[in-house]
């Protein structure tokens, strides 16, 4: 489903309409956060509102690059370990799900609004923008009641689920109030993609069929899902509970960016040498078969130009130094309106790419904003590790251990659990500081070939071995020769 017709198919006042009817909730959402939406999306797909093809400006999609760079920094080497139990055991095979894609994951959280995590039972899926709507949120803008959209298409239907997590006060006989968690789930079928169709059964859904339409507990002290987004303020609507992207103070300077870089690719386009002869010349060339350089061009007469019947060269004028400075200068500004050092993001003149810097120890401000990221990222793992958790307790007969038996204490437990690599890190650095090791005899030989030749531990030790027993003095022979 192409990315505008996604964002209408789950935003469109269908959708509202239902979910208000069937629920009787209000969705959280501003128009300005809807249009915010379909922006980030189309600046991140490499097609911007200031696209214009006829003037020479297409998109690098630079912001993409932003969100990727950003993803790999926070999730440098993480690691996700839990107690070793047979809970946490179980709990440790999401975890490894979770680590798989987790770049992937955060970079498109950053580009966007952010991302939610929701267990399904089996592991765990990743909701982008426009496949969720909130519903509540507490005072802290924490996102409490969500409803999830899923749709399949199954021979001529398109099958939607809606699913909707939220918290419910129960009052008793006895006038005593009670907080439940409830899970409702709504299936529909249309053979129109501009309608969510007629209420069915879940069961028509092969997939769908074992889902209880109504499910609630009194025990679920924390949202069956977890919300990721950049830690940053949402200025464009201070009431929504929804992030921003990374680079949302800079979209300004990423349209002058894909304007300046237009400018120069259009320079370097037009640097191509022509010969511009009176069209007579080429015309008669045309009329007796005269095959004529690929630069030479004709200009009509009679137009005020190439008048007097002379050959005029054609010399473009590169401006090469001016535009890199320029665009250097965009790249610092957007390098400091994305909370990084101005000289993150730089343009090589040597290999005319645009590229992330290394990470040094005085670049306080890119350090700083990732660990806001990784701390906000480190949150939002720990709390759909804990919606798995729960999840336990309905599909398997696992008994609770004392350190998962609610939220604050499982976070206590697993918080130290989770690390992520030193963003300063230099590979040839390190290779060359454990190679001295090597060479003084404080690391091991085969260690070293592990670590940094991609061998095996058999392998390395194998060759360590054989270079040993090379270099071994032999015993001299029946007449003294080597």
């Amino acid at each position: 489903m192409g990315i505008i017709s996604w964002i209408k198919a789950v935003w469109n006042k269908l959708f509202r309409r239902e979910i208000e009817k069937r629920f009787d909730a209000d969705i959280l959402l501003s128009g300005k956060m809807e249009s915010a939406i379909e922006k980030f999306y189309n600046i991140t797909s490499g097609h911007p509102e200031w696209e214009d093809v006829e003037d020479d400006i297409e998109s690098i999609n630079f912001a993409g690059f932003i969100d990727d760079v950003t993803a790999g920094l926070v999730t440098l080497d993480i690691g996700i370990n839990m107690p070793d139990t047979p809970r946490g055991k179980m709990l440790k095979k999401t975890a490894d799900y979770i680590r798989q894609v987790i770049t992937d994951k955060v970079s498109e959280a950053l580009g966007n609004v952010g991302i939610m995590f929701k267990p399904n039972g089996e592991n765990m899926d990743y909701v982008e923008p426009g496949n969720y709507a909130p519903t509540e949120a507490d005072s802290n803008g924490n996102i409490t009641g969500c409803v999830f959209q899923t749709q399949t298409k199954k021979g001529d239907y398109i099958y939607t689920r809606l699913e909707w997590h939220r918290y419910e006060t129960r009052r008793g006989e006895g006038g005593e109030e009670t907080k439940v968690y409830r899970v409702s789930n709504y299936a529909y079928k249309s053979k129109s993609t501009t309608s969510i169709g007629d209420p069915c059964n879940l069961s028509e859904v092969k997939e769908w069929a074992d889902i209880e339409p109504e499910m609630e507990s009194e025990f679920i002290d924390h949202p069956l899902f977890a919300y990721f987004r950049n830690p940053a303020p949402n200025r464009i609507d201070r009431t929504s509970p929804l992030g921003v992207p990374i680079w949302h103070n800079a979209m300004k300077e990423l349209k002058d960016l894909d304007v300046a870089w237009g400018r120069k690719s259009g320079e370097v386009q037009d640097s191509k040498h022509v010969t511009f002869l009176p069209q007579t010349v080429i015309n008669y060339a045309d009329q007796h078969n005269v095959k004529l350089p690929r630069w030479v061009a004709g200009v009509e007469m009679g137009a005020g130009v190439n008048d007097d019947n002379n050959i005029h060269e054609h010399v473009s004028t590169l401006l090469t130094e001016q535009r890199i400075a320029d665009i250097n200068s965009i790249l610092a500004m957007i390098s400091t309106k994305c909370g990084f050092s101005q000289g993150m993001f730089v343009l090589d003149e040597k290999t005319g790419m645009m590229t992330a810097t290394q990470v040094d120890a005085d670049d306080q401000e890119t350090i700083r904003t990732i660990k806001n990221i990784r701390d906000q990222l480190k949150n939002s793992i720990i709390e759909a590790l804990y919606a798995c958790n729960e999840f336990i307790d309905f599909t398997t007969g696992v008994p609770r251990e004392p350190w998962a038996a609610d939220f604050e204490t499982f976070r206590a437990e697993v918080k130290d659990l989770l690390d992520f690599g030193n963003i300063q890190y230099n590979y040839n650095e390190d290779k060359a500081q454990h190679w001295q090791y090597v060479q003084q005899g404080k690391y091991p030989l085969w260690r070293y070939y592990v670590e940094f030749e991609g061998m095996s531990e058999e392998e390395a030790r194998e060759v360590v071995a054989d270079a040993k027993s090379e270099n071994e003095p032999k015993e001299p022979g029946l007449f003294g020769e080597e």
